[in-house]
C-alpha cells in the first residue's frame, strides 16, 4: 500500500485533490497509523469454542430479537440490520467510511494525541446495487454499502460501509492508499477543522455533540 506523510493541513488537502474527479472515493480516519483495517467482528474472540461465523450469526439473531422495541425504522433487509447493528456498537463484518474527507480527518485527529494518525483513501470496490437480495455472509469480495440514513449521525458524517467476506483479515486493496498525519500537527488540524465547521456538534448531533464541543472549547484538553 502506498503511504504518504503530510506536514500541514494544506498538504493534506493536496492529497485529497490528487484523486480523479468522478471516481467514487471514500475515506476512513484512524487515530493511530498502526491500526489495521480490521472489522470489529474480526477483533472479537468467541467464547465456548464458537467459530467467528457462529458468533456473528448469534450476535445478529440476538440483536434482532432485542432491538425491535427501540427501532424507529424496522430494517428491510440483512444489510440494513448490519448497518444498524454496527452503528450501535455490535461487532459486525462492516467497516465505517465517509464520502467526506474532512469528516475522516476529524476521526483521525479526534483522539490519541501521542500517536500519528492516518487517513485511508479507497477508490475501488463494487457498490451493492440490490441490498434486498444481497447476502453478506456468502460474499467472496469486498463491497461498498450506502445505507438509508437511519440516524442523523450517519447523515452528518456522510457515512457508508464496506462489507467484508473475511472479517478477521485486515483489508487490503490495490486502490487503497494511506496518508499519515504526524502527532505533532493533530491539534493544529483539529482547530482548523473547527473553523470549517467540522466539529463535535456536526459529528455527534444532539446533546452528546454539544457536551463534547463545550468540553473541548472550554477546558484544557487535547
Amino acid at each position: 500500500m502506498k503511504s504518504t506523510t503530510v506536514s500541514s493541513f494544506e498538504e493534506l488537502l493536496k492529497e485529497f485533490e490528487k484523486e480523479k474527479e468522478g471516481q467514487n472515493i471514500v475515506f476512513r480516519g484512524v487515530a493511530n497509523s498502526s491500526y489495521q483495517l480490521l472489522t470489529s467482528l474480526g477483533r472479537c474472540e468467541p467464547v465456548n469454542g464458537k467459530s467467528l461465523e457462529q458468533l456473528e450469526k448469534r450476535l445478529i439473531k440476538l440483536f434482532k430479537e432485542s432491538s425491535v422495541p427501540y427501532l424507529e425504522h424496522k430494517p428491510a433487509n440483512e444489510m440494513e440490520w448490519l448497518a444498524i447493528a454496527q452503528h450501535f456498537g455490535l461487532p459486525t463484518r462492516l467497516l465505517d467510511w465517509s464520502y467526506n474527507p474532512l469528516v475522516a480527518t476529524y476521526f483521525a485527529i479526534e483522539s490519541n494525541p501521542s500517536e500519528d494518525a492516518a487517513i485511508y483513501i479507497l477508490s475501488g470496490c463494487s457498490t451493492i446495487q440490490d441490498p434486498q437480495a444481497f447476502k453478506p455472509l456468502t460474499i467472496d469480495k469486498v463491497y461498498k454499502y450506502r445505507p438509508p440514513y437511519i440516524s442523523a449521525r450517519i447523515q452528518n458524517q456522510a457515512g457508508l460501509f464496506t462489507v467484508h467476506p473475511h472479517p478477521d483479515q485486515a483489508f487490503e486493496h490495490d486502490k487503497l492508499r494511506r496518508v499519515i498525519i504526524p502527532k505533532g500537527i493533530k491539534g493544529v488540524i483539529k482547530k482548523t477543522l473547527f473553523k470549517y465547521g467540522i466539529n463535535q456538534r456536526l459529528i455527534y448531533p444532539g446533546l452528546e455533540g454539544v457536551s463534547r464541543d463545550l468540553k473541548w472549547l472550554e477546558t484544557k484538553i487535547y
